[in-house]
C-alpha cells in the first residue's frame, strides 16, 4: 500500500467516524437494547428463559409495538415525502407487527378458516407459519436444505442485511450503484445503524449453536426478531427526522463530508 492509499483509506475512514458521531444517540439505543436483551441467558433461570420463549411473551408483545411504532413513522415521513418506499417500509413494517402476535388471534379467539388451517403448520391466521414459509415442517422439526430458502426468518435475515450493509456500502463506494439510487429516490440506510442487524444475528447464531440447550432456542428467536423491530424502529425515526434534508439515494456520509 502506498502513500496515497493510505490517505484514501484515512479519509474514509474519518467520514466513517463522522458517521458513528452523528448518529451516536441512536447506535446508544440500539447498543443498550443488544447487551439488555441478550443478557437474559446469563442472570434468568431456565424456568424463567423458557417462559420468555412462549407464545404472547413480553418480547413478542414488544417486538409487535416496536413493528407498529415503526410504521406509523415511516406512514408519516411518507406522507411529507411523498416517497412510496416510506409507504412500502410502513406496510411492511405493519405486516410484521400482525404476524408478531397472529393479528391478535388469541386474544380475540377466532376461528382459524379450514383452508388456512389445513397449510399452516401452527393452524393459525398468519403468513410466517405456512408450510411454505414456516421454518418447521408440519411434524415440528426444523426444515433443512433448500426448503429453507423461503422461510420467513430466513428470508428477513437477508432483507435486513441488504437494507442496513449492503446498499449503503455500495451506495457509498460505488458511483454507478449511487446514480441508480438517486434516480430511483431510494432511501438509504445508514450503514452503522444496519451493522447491528449483522451483530444481533452473530449474538443469536453463536447462543443458538453453541451455548443455550434446545428448549431455550425459542426465546433467542424472540429476542433476536425483538431487537431486529428496534433497529427497523431506529431506521424509521432517522428517516422521520431527516426527512427535511435527505436527498433520496445518497448516503449519509455525502451529507457529512
Amino acid at each position: 500500500m502506498n502513500h496515497l492509499d493510505i490517505i484514501s483509506v484515512m479519509k474514509t475512514f474519518k467520514v466513517y467516524l463522522k458517521e458513528i458521531y452523528y448518529l451516536r444517540y441512536y447506535l446508544i439505543a440500539i447498543a443498550a437494547v443488544v447487551i439488555v436483551s441478550y443478557s437474559v441467558f446469563f442472570v434468568l433461570d431456565k424456568d424463567s428463559l423458557v417462559a420468555l420463549g412462549r407464545e404472547d411473551s413480553i418480547y413478542e408483545w414488544l417486538a409487535a409495538l416496536l413493528f407498529l411504532a415503526g410504521s406509523v413513522l415511516s406512514f408519516i415521513t411518507f406522507r411529507r415525502t411523498r416517497n412510496y418506499y416510506f409507504l412500502l417500509f410502513s406496510i411492511a413494517l405493519l405486516l410484521g407487527a400482525g404476524e408478531e402476535i397472529s393479528w391478535g388471534q388469541r386474544i380475540i379467539g377466532f376461528e382459524t378458516p379450514p383452508l388456512i388451517a389445513k397449510i399452516n403448520v401452527q393452524k393459525e391466521c398468519t403468513l410466517h407459519n405456512l408450510d411454505i414459509f414456516s421454518h418447521f415442517d408440519s411434524q415440528g422439526h426444523e426444515k433443512r436444505g433448500l426448503s429453507r430458502l423461503l422461510g420467513i426468518n430466513f428470508l428477513f435475515r437477508i432483507f435486513t442485511m441488504f437494507l442496513g450493509i449492503v446498499v449503503p456500502f455500495c451506495v457509498y463506494h460505488s458511483k454507478a450503484i449511487m446514480k441508480i439510487t438517486v434516480k430511483i429516490k431510494l432511501p438509504v440506510v445508514p450503514i452503522t445503524i444496519g451493522s447491528f442487524f449483522l451483530l444481533s444475528w452473530f449474538i443469536f447464531r453463536v447462543l443458538h449453536t453453541s451455548i443455550i440447550p434446545e428448549d431455550e432456542q425459542r426465546t433467542a428467536s424472540e429476542i433476536f426478531e425483538h431487537v431486529a423491530s428496534f433497529i427497523l424502529l431506529m431506521v424509521s425515526l432517522y428517516f422521520f427526522r431527516e426527512r427535511k434534508t435527505l436527498t433520496m439515494g445518497i448516503d449519509i456520509k455525502d451529507r457529512l463530508v
